[in-house]
């Protein structure tokens, strides 16, 4: 009797534990762990430009990616949120590519488009839970939902409407997402720079932060290509005060954990570059803490990167258009 209660004890844990994997070969169903922890949460709205206020400080924050915004400006953000100035967050991609974290959520090795597009779904509510934590309403943050990992090609090979570029991992060639910006768009240079140039022309900028040009993630270099396109291109009559933050970059933030003690550093490799420091309060160290934890499939995968932002200061790099680096990832034809 005990033996026979052991196997069926044994045959039931063996099948709880491979029912997320048999979960996960079911055609057109996204794998159901990916949102298990934000099922409640609603998508996130597709919003209009929010109208400048006049007299206020109006940032623009630009972010490959949901997370970066928080991990490279969170302190800042929550700072100029209390002192009553506008921030508009857009983000370039939903992050839809993070293989780790699908893998891990799925149990599941096989590329399914209908999984990474579930990915990019859950890191946009993470972000708009972080986002509340640092004062942005929600009416004042922005998905284009362009490709993750894809905008290297978009800035180059695929820059024109002719030929856009496919996903590897979503399967798509346009941002489909209930709430993106422009869903008329294709994965192209030349439509991401012109929904920046709209954005730009609407808000109306006063300072942008956006990444540095030598960050080591491909879309990030990407990225300031095609910020950099959109300011040239635009006929802004005030030209905004430019801050590039960096994210990745060899053996930085050090050390990789939590250390709300130390400050950030610059990376050896971009010294020489003129960097401004902003020192954070208490207050703001914790709020900057809690909205990275908002981004919990980001913590499961790389927690110990996440947590080494959280830091007594931010840093940036002061550029103009004109004087950032001609050896950018620029569109071409």
């Amino acid at each position: 009797m005990r033996r026979r209660s052991t196997r069926r004890r044994k045959w039931i844990a063996g099948g709880v534990l491979l029912l997320p994997v048999a979960l996960g070969f079911i055609p057109g169903l996204p794998h159901p762990c990916i949102d298990f922890f934000l099922w409640w949460v609603p998508t996130p709205p597709r919003v209009e430009v929010v109208a400048p206020v006049p007299g206020a400080q109006r940032v623009l924050v630009i972010a490959p990616h949901p997370d970066d915004e928080v991990l490279a400006l969170g302190g800042t953000i929550a700072q100029l949120r209390e002192g009553g100035h506008q921030v508009l967050v857009v983000f370039l991609t939903n992050g839809d590519a993070n293989q780790a974290a699908k893998k891990l959520f799925t149990l599941n090795p096989l590329r399914r488009a209908e999984d990474y597009r579930a990915l990019g779904y859950r890191r946009q509510k993470e972000a708009m839970a972080a986002l509340r934590v640092l004062g942005v309403p929600k009416n004042a943050v922005i998905f284009l939902g362009y490709p993750d990992q894809g905008l290297t090609a978009l800035a180059t090979r695929n820059w024109q409407r002719e030929n856009p570029y496919t996903s590897p991992y979503t399967r798509a060639n346009y941002p489909f997402y209930s709430n993106s910006f422009n869903r008329s768009a294709l994965y192209c240079g030349e439509d991401l720079v012109a929904d920046l140039v709209t954005i730009l022309r609407r808000f109306s900028p006063t300072v942008i932060y956006f990444p540095h040009p030598e960050d080591g993630h491909p879309d990030h270099r990407a990225a300031v290509g095609l910020v950099l396109a959109a300011l040239l291109t635009g006929e802004a009559e005030e030209q905004p005060e430019l801050r590039l933050y960096v994210v990745h970059a060899p053996s930085w933030p050090a050390p990789r954990r939590l250390a709300m003690e130390l400050a950030l550093t610059v990376p050896a490799a971009l010294d020489q570059w003129e960097w401004s420091s902003l020192e954070l309060t208490e207050g703001l160290i914790e709020r900057k803490l809690t909205a990275i934890r908002a981004y919990s499939s980001q913590r499961i995968t790389n927690g110990r990167f996440l947590a080494s932002f959280v830091r007594v200061n931010e840093l940036y790099a002061t550029s103009t258009a004109s004087t950032l680096p001609m050896a950018l990832p620029a569109p071409g034809r």
